[in-house]
């Protein structure tokens, strides 16, 4: 009986044992799933972290598909273990690229089974047959080993879809049965597609910032160019075909920019100079048909200070240029006008002085004679210099008019009168065609300006026959114009526009005359400035110039 007592007692105390072990089991499972779970979750944290920190280091601002499945792929191995892992990516241009990195050492027909195994699957998925002509094949790692007998087994393919793109493929191979499950195919899709959709934020991001930054270079007035490392155009903007004269119905390739460059500069050697020198190269006075151009080359580094790439930046200083002998030339043209006049006054005076001092009995006609001299000199000094500070304010904007009620006819009548003198010496007549008389508000003093400015011109150019100046009335503008016709020498067409342009001379086929042609200048600033319009009209050279100035009538 006490036998029994005691069996029952150990089978209860056993039962109690086997309860608390299986409850603790339980426990135990229960925080060891949490546990793994938990594990996953930071092993898939990291994951993500590890690849977006390759991604930002290694391939920088490009985001190049290829190298980012390339960082994917190059990150598995701390996930699981395998005999190789493989990534294939279709290009644009419909080329393959396989690489292969081999772990544990395989023959060549486990390589050629993961590829034909890849590219089946990436068929199914495109719904289309991929050509392996012109395959970019890479096999990297352990030495393969033909004398190996390992055969692909287990493998699974995880598709890398970035901004919803099929963008590669990664396949993961072992030659050991049942390495690979389905929930373990789950897991690491899941945490690659983690990665890949973390890329894709950042594509979305990075696709933004440039496409402010390529707003901003394709408004430059400059061309601007950026090449990669291997000489690769990857930016420029549409300014640049101009600037080189490349035609804009084909995409821009560095051949194209090298050739219209050919025999004016070495660009690469310029663009591998600033690589190698960390450097910003200047290259000025690069001269391209009938263009200036200056060249500023300059390295493109990362955040941490490496080169990546180098600009080059396309400055156009033809206007620049063309300003610069501009102004040179009127320099020479101011020297030349200044100095006849001052030399007349120098040696009239000198000559003047020398006479009086010689106490010889000065003859009064001489002494009129020098003094003439010296006041015509000065009257032309005068003139030149009042037509450079007219120009001035002009240009300054500080030009003022005196607006009065006053008979344009009558002033146009003055005006011929004081030209006639000048004209009658060349025989040429002065005929005006006009009303009787026409009131009108302008500026007396300036308009009668304009009007002395023309009348000089077409004395100074016609040889021969007549000047005429008419007034015609234009009620349906609310204009009046006013023309100085002449039968001289005439203007090329190709001269016309030009006419008005500063310190530009008339010239005309091999005739030249002394000017400094500022008085054209200022007589447009002069009509601009009443709100009315100059313009000049030549039927070509030797036919004659009409030189046209409307007034509003107000």
């Amino acid at each position: 009986m006490l036998i029994n007592i005691l069996l029952v007692i150990d089978f209860i105390m056993l039962a109690v044992v086997v309860s608390a072990y299986i409850y603790a089991s339980r426990r135990e499972r229960k925080y060891l799933r949490s546990e793994a779970d938990q594990s996953l979750e930071l092993q898939q944290k990291v994951y993500q972290a590890q690849v977006l920190k390759e991604i930002s280091e290694r391939i920088g601002y490009s985001l190049n598909t290829g190298k980012i499945v390339d960082i994917i792929t190059s990150s598995l191995g701390n996930l699981l273990d395998y005999d190789t892992v493989a990534y294939m990516v279709l290009q644009e241009d419909g080329k393959v690229v396989f690489k292969c990195q081999v772990e544990n050492s395989v023959n060549h027909e486990f390589i050629e089974q993961v590829k034909e195994k890849m590219l089946m699957s990436y068929e199914a998925i495109l719904n289309k047959k991929i050509s392996t002509a012109g395959l970019d094949e890479s096999v990297t790692g352990n030495i393969l080993n033909d004398n190996s007998k390992f055969r692909v087994t287990s493998f699974f393919n995880l598709p890398v879809v970035i901004s919803r793109k099929l963008v590669g493929l990664i396949n993961v191979a072992s030659h050991e049965p049942g390495r690979y499950g389905e929930e373990q195919a789950s897991i690491l899709y899941a945490i690659t597609n983690q990665a890949a959709t973390a890329v894709s934020k950042l594509q979305e991001v990075l696709e933004s910032e440039k496409g402010k930054l390529a707003a901003v270079i394709y408004s430059l007035a400059d061309g601007v160019i950026t090449v990669d490392l291997n000489y690769q155009l990857t930016v420029y903007n549409p300014v640049i075909k101009n600037i080189l004269e490349i035609a804009h119905n084909k995409p821009l390739t560095m051949f194209d920019i090298v050739d219209a460059l050919a025999g004016k500069i070495d660009l690469r050697t310029k663009i591998e100079q600033s690589i190698a020198e960390n450097k910003t190269l200047n290259v000025p006075d690069v001269i391209l048909k009938d263009k200036a151009l200056e060249l500023t080359i300059s390295p493109v580094k990362d955040s941490g200070g490496t080169v990546i790439a180098a600009t080059v930046v396309f400055h156009d200083i033809t206007t620049e240029k063309t300003l610069e002998k501009t102004r040179q030339e009127f320099t020479a043209m101011m020297v030349h006008e200044l100095r006849a006049p001052l030399t007349a006054v120098r040696w009239s005076s000198e000559s003047l002085i020398k006479n009086l001092a010689a106490n010889t009995g000065v003859d009064p006609a001489k002494v009129k004679d020098t003094v003439v001299t010296i006041e015509t000199a000065s009257n032309n000094m005068l003139e030149l210099v009042n037509d450079l500070l007219d120009v001035a304010k002009i240009e300054a904007g500080k030009f003022e008019l005196n607006i009065q009620d006053y008979d344009l006819v009558e002033l146009i009548n003055e005006q011929a009168k004081v030209f006639r003198p000048q004209a009658e010496v060349k025989h040429l007549a002065i005929n005006v065609i006009t009303p009787p008389k026409y009131m009108l508000k302008f500026d007396r003093v300036r308009v009668g300006q304009v009007l002395g400015n023309l009348l000089s011109n077409a004395i100074k150019y016609t040889d021969s026959g007549q000047i005429e100046v008419n007034l015609v009335p234009n009620a349906q503008e609310k204009t009046v114009a006013i023309g100085v016709k002449d039968s001289g020498i005439g203007v090329s067409h190709e001269d016309l526009s030009s006419l008005f342009s500063k310190f530009k001379q008339l010239k005309t086929g091999d005739h030249a005359r002394k000017g400094t042609g500022l008085g054209l200048v200022v007589s447009r600033g002069i009509v601009e400035a009443h709100g009315g319009r100059i313009w000049a009209e030549s039927a070509g050279e030797n036919l004659g110039t009409t030189f046209n100035f409307s007034l509003p009538i107000i």
